[in-house]
């Protein structure tokens, strides 16, 4: 056996274990549980002896920036437009709840850097009596696709889904093989991460091999960035882990600094307390003073001169905002108010350009997504939400929001001067506007026509009377 090579009875596949480590560590970051993630990395002793006796307190600027992302990315509806089977996909990407599951995947995708979809047939409910086509979001740390060497970013052939799971004191490993046209079931149980015995997998009520009936796959990923030489994505905490480390410790060393010296000791001359260490009872009415000495009680101030660490801590804070491109504006910290929507988009200009970079990966496997739903619906003559696939399988085209709130005034000037300049049609204008579908728009546009054939009355002037002529005479 080649030394190098992954033992197949492992579980996880040992070329998986540090990107898994590195999911959990990401997730861990995005949630906010900062002191078990940075323990995770650092796995020093050092670190539980620096930490044990501080109170930790972290800033959560990790899941702050997958929120920031994700809210621009899919806050606002994204259009699917499918003119051949647009019944169909509306239906479709409602049953399936795809605006929320958007939303889910890349708030996800920022933290771990990658996000898996996969399609099946079945029912979507235990009270449903017929099979449709379920759309759902897979966590990449069941992923293991059989990557080429020779060009690692080709879409693999062979996608494993694999995931553990314990039931009476057994521990069982459950895969999904998904080749073209077919899913591979199997079952094993697994004994201190190494696979002990193969099941026949009818033992939990699965064929072993399915017929998908589309030649495409059943599992698509979506990486959040990546360069060329990976399959897979690269989290927004790639770059940053180092600055939320500093941000924590300072803020933790502030706090615990000033709880110190909160509550500070009392310094008292002699004779307060005994030989003990007790209060002497006799020397709390009358204070002793010594012999050329004005002793008195005092307490211990320390004079905490925080500047300079407060003045550390907004220099980091600025490296957070210059790093994950994500602009003060944002958050509503920026300079200046009621910026027009052109200016709002010049100050988020890296931020939208972060978005927009996201939105490259997310459209081209969307549309896949929604053209293997159709063949799957087709091959196996389903509905969804009461709507048959009827027409040819198409890949839909998506108009992506860019998430900002809409200057009404500023938009309705623009599509003004491009009708006027015969660059867009009044339907398309009314659609980008208010967000109407084509149907609403074209009931509009038609008012509009109503509305400017109505003749509008004419003002006449009426004659001069002779009285009038004789008082002008």
């Amino acid at each position: 056996m080649d030394q190098n090579k992954p033992s197949p009875l492992s579980f996880p596949p040992i070329d998986s274990v540090d990107r898994i480590r590195q999911y959990e560590y990401y997730q861990r970051l995005l949630d906010g549980d900062h002191y078990t993630a940075f323990n995770i990395k650092i796995d020093s002793e050092d670190y539980t002896k620096a930490y044990k006796m501080l109170r930790y307190v972290k800033v959560n600027f990790a899941g702050l920036i997958s929120r920031i992302v994700a809210d621009l990315l899919t806050g606002e509806t994204v259009t699917i437009k499918d003119d051949e089977n647009q019944e169909f996909v509306d239906a479709l990407w409602h049953e399936n709840n795809m605006d929320v599951q958007l939303f889910e995947a890349a708030l996800s995708g920022s933290a771990l850097g990658d996000i898996v979809f996969k399609l099946r047939v079945g029912k979507r409910n235990a009270s449903d009596t017929e099979s449709t086509v379920i759309i759902e979001m897979s966590t990449p740390i069941i992923y293991f696709p059989e990557i080429n060497q020779q060009n690692v970013k080709a879409d693999p052939e062979v996608k494993e889904l694999a995931w553990t799971y314990t039931k009476d004191a057994t521990t069982y490993l459950q895969k999904e093989i998904h080749t073209s046209g077919k899913i591979e079931n199997k079952l094993y149980e697994l004994f201190n991460g190494k696979i002990s015995a193969t099941i026949d997998t009818s033992v939990i009520g699965l064929e072993p091999e399915v017929e998908t009936g589309i030649p495409e796959s059943l599992v698509l990923h979506i990486p959040n960035y990546r360069t060329g030489n990976t399959l897979f994505g690269i989290s927004d905490y790639a770059d940053m882990d180092s600055l939320f480390f500093a941000i924590n410790h300072r803020m933790s060393q502030i706090d615990n600094i000033l709880d110190k010296h909160g509550d500070p000791i009392l310094m008292v001359p002699p004779g307060i307390l005994d030989k003990k260490g007790n209060v002497n009872k006799k020397a709390i009415g009358v204070i002793e003073v010594q012999d050329g000495e004005t002793a008195r009680p005092e307490y211990i101030v320390w004079d905490a001169s925080l500047e300079n660490a407060f003045k550390y801590i907004e220099k980091l804070v600025e490296f957070v905002y210059m790093t994950g491109e994500i602009s003060p504006d944002s958050l509503g910290m920026g300079q200046g108010s009621n910026d027009s929507g052109r200016a709002l988009k010049l100050k988020l200009i890296r931020t939208l350009a972060k978005v927009a970079r996201k939105k490259l990966y997310f459209d081209v496997q969307l549309k896949n997504l929604i053209y293997r739903a159709e063949k799957l619906a087709k091959a196996h003559n389903l509905t969804v939400g009461g709507i048959k696939f009827t027409g040819e399988p198409t890949k839909p085209e998506i108009q992506w929001a860019d998430g900002l709130p809409i200057d009404i005034s500023e938009q309705i000037e623009t599509e003004a001067k491009a009708i006027d300049a015969s660059l867009t049609s009044t339907r398309d204008a009314i659609m980008r506007v208010y967000g109407s579908t084509q149907e609403t728009a074209d009931k509009s546009v038609q008012e509009i026509k109503d509305e400017s054939s109505i003749p509008m009355p004419q003002m006449k002037i009426a004659p001069q009377s002779p009285i009038v002529d004789n008082v002008q005479k």
